[in-house]
């Protein structure tokens, strides 16, 4: 139990000094005629701490922070795994619409934008009309 508090207060205390402490992140969603645009302000999160996946139709966007006052001994990958601080965690769907192999990310000014363009063709998408027919 000791360590365990131990390790929480150590990830609060690094939570409060790494770049200065962080802010809070906030997420703003655009659509437009070409795509769906993610936006997610971090400003005390660099773009190395960010990792982005397609996952299924799920989009999954997280940040943590890592530790580096640790990273002097020999258990380094051990230690780093272990005080690694959660920024931010979040799941977005993916709408069929989109075009999952066109998906991209830009960070600019402490911003991250992670850009889904839709599918340009509603053929590609396997979408079909059907016909009603009637007797």
């Amino acid at each position: 139990m000791k360590n365990v508090l131990k390790d929480f207060v150590h990830q609060f205390e690094t939570m409060n000094t790494i770049s200065g402490g962080v802010a809070a992140t906030a997420i703003h969603i655009d659509e437009n005629d070409d795509n769906i645009t993610i936006n997610i302000s971090a400003p005390t999160v660099s773009s190395e701490s960010f990792n982005i996946f397609v996952n299924g139709n799920h989009l999954v966007v997280y940040a943590v922070l890592n530790d580096v006052s640790i990273l002097d001994g020999p258990s380094q990958a051990q230690d780093a795994a272990r005080h690694m601080v959660p920024v931010f965690s979040r799941t977005f769907d993916i709408p069929p619409v989109v075009d999952r192999g066109q998906i991209e990310a830009i960070y600019q000014d402490g911003k991250l934008s992670v850009v889904m363009p839709f599918i340009a063709d509603s053929n590609e998408m396997g979408i079909k009309r059907i016909e009603i027919r009637e007797y």
